[in-house]
């Protein structure tokens, strides 16, 4: 007979605090005495950087000083290097396993636990990605395909959701055994640097790009944080000095108004349960700021139940009406206006200081993101899916879900429909970035002293953007700049 083992598969979970997998995992654990075996699998396509799964750069960072800091919360954390489905498997073979493993909302997960199922695996799934039903839907029993409509109806279960407390810990029956040792690899900072490639570089259509031949930055990632414990003392930091003002800093491009939680959210260092019930005991849980980010929080929701719904939407519009209608520029003027988009060369001081902040630190503030996926797709006439798929590759906050629900809204053809907005970089920039004091942080000197040449005049890229999307300059809602 077999040997039992309970198994908890930290996926972008990186957490003790409400992580349902694994305080499930524990208490079968100890109800049932059964051996408790932590385990993360680094697949091939996240070790290797492949271009086809736009696992980028800043990504691989990250868990190479996660993990390692994730792991000492267990005795026995495994870390196994290879295909999900078949390591599981292949530990079936020798032990009778029940898995615990939080539920995600990509199809390719879905995938993955089927080919477990398939091989009579018990595998045990819990909600986590999403704290609304998946199954959700308007009156007429259709998907919500709007936001604020969406947001009203899931806004009680949303704010009222559980929140579990760290599992306890000790007296749990541990896993000892050495298990297939040869796929066991020692989870610390060094080790996983030697297992981890360090190209930079991402593919659009057929055409694989080096981000290196491209921008000579060199990556500062200091200001990042790795843990759960560092990523709640900042999120407290906010909750007592800045969420009050929250709603009107967010959006200042010079202000350190904003959180800083989409890499936390992003890894599963917190959950957005255990942030929103953070802001809900706050002395300030009442102020506007507070409820406007939990309409954030709600956001990111949004746009996960939309990509468990509709997983093509990675790759196609979600209005219909712009499918294949929308005449983006030929690939020899896309190609020369996206890399010198990516170079930070545009001649727009605000787009070329938001992609510099981009190639140094892995992120871009939310305002200089809607600006320069407007800038790129109306301006510069290039597909959203180019500026997509750089993203993917650049940001080591990297949410798919919301990345995609981004640049569908700043190319105007996602969810949530609205005027087609076509951003003025230089009103966005009198109006987040007055001062230039953003600009001046991620441009040279020799910069402004020596600007490069403007690829194309805004008041002609304007003209150009309203035939792309066919509509005429006197229309309401499309006449004013944004």
């Amino acid at each position: 007979m077999k040997k039992k083992i309970v198994i908890y598969w930290a996926r972008r979970d990186l957490r003790m605090r409400d992580n349902p997998a694994l305080f499930a995992a524990v208490a079968f654990s100890k109800k049932e005495n059964i051996d408790f075996l932590p385990i993360f699998i680094l697949e091939e396509y996240m070790t290797n950087g492949l271009e086809n799964y736009q696992f980028g750069y800043p990504s691989r960072f990250f868990l190479i000083n996660a993990l390692p800091i994730f792991a000492q919360n267990f005795k026995n954390f495994n870390v196994f290097h290879g295909k999900a489905a078949k390591i599981i498997k292949s530990i079936s073979d020798i032990y009778d396993i029940t898995v615990f493993v939080n539920e995600d909302v990509y199809s390719d997960f879905y995938t993955q636990i089927k080919k477990i199922r398939d091989d009579d695996i018990s595998i045990k799934l819990y909600s986590d990605a999403l704290t609304i039903s998946k199954e959700t839907k308007t009156g007429s029993g259709n998907i919500y395909s709007v936001f604020t409509p969406f947001k009203n109806t899931v806004w009680d279960h949303f704010i009222n959701s559980d929140v579990l407390a760290k599992p306890n810990m000790s007296e749990l029956p541990l896993f000892k055994d050495k298990i297939l040792q040869q796929k066991v690899i020692n989870c610390d900072n060094k080790n996983l640097q030697k297992i981890f490639s360090n190209k930079k570089s991402f593919q659009i259509g057929k055409k694989i790009i080096d981000i290196d031949n491209l921008i000579n930055v060199k990556n500062d990632y200091s200001d990042w944080y790795f843990s759960e414990e560092d990523a709640v003392k900042i999120f407290d930091s906010f909750l007592k000095n800045k969420i009050n003002k929250y709603k009107i800093d967010r959006d200042v491009l010079s202000l350190e108004g904003t959180s800083k939680m989409s890499l936390a959210l992003a890894w599963g260092l917190v959950s957005s349960r255990f942030l929103t019930k953070k802001i809900l005991k706050n002395k300030d849980a009442d102020s506007e700021g507070s409820t406007h980010f939990i309409s954030e929080l709600i956001w990111r929701e949004f746009y996960k139940y939309l990509s468990f719904h509709k997983p093509e939407l990675m790759n196609i519009e979600f209005q219909q009406k712009f499918r294949g209608k929308i005449e983006w520029v030929d690939d020899k003027t896309a190609k020369h206006r996206f890399e010198k988009w990516i170079k930070g060369e545009t001649g727009y001081p605000i787009v070329d200081a938001a992609m510099m902040q981009l190639a140094k630190t892995g992120y871009m503030h939310n305002r200089a993101r809607m600006i320069v996926a407007s800038v790129l797709t109306k301006n510069f006439g290039v597909d959203w899916r180019w500026g997509q798929e750089y993203f993917r590759a650049m940001l080591i906050d990297l949410d798919e879900s919301s990345n995609n629900g981004g640049w569908q809204w700043g190319a105007s053809v996602g969810a949530d429909q609205k005027p087609i907005r076509i951003f003025n970089p230089y009103l966005q920039a009198e109006n987040y970035d007055k001062d230039k004091i953003y600009q001046k942080k991620y441009l040279t000197e020799d910069y402004f002293e020596n600007p490069p040449s403007l690829l194309i005049e805004h008041k002609k890229a304007r003209e150009g953007a309203l035939q792309r999307y066919g509509l005429s300059e006197g229309r309401d809602g499309y006449a004013r700049d944004y």
